[in-house]
């Protein structure tokens, strides 16, 4: 079992990888001519900006109770 300490570089590394993912994403649908390929793109971006929204509130409450 790992301390919340240990667990929020962990959590960290996770939101830099989503991140750069996200925009890996976002350059490809822009350069995307078709319509559902674009379409498919945003439907991942959004799952990835609702994690990303998530992980940060969790990071945040982990710091918040390592005070």
């Amino acid at each position: 079992m790992k301390t919340i300490a240990e667990m929020i570089p962990e959590y960290e590394a996770n939101l830099d990888a989503l991140r750069a993912r996200r925009l890996e994403l976002l350059e490809q649908r822009r350069t995307e001519p078709r319509f559902e390929i674009r379409y498919r793109l945003t439907g991942r971006i959004v799952a990835i900006n609702q994690i990303i929204a998530s992980t940060t509130a969790a990071l945040a409450a982990m710091m918040d109770y390592g005070k």
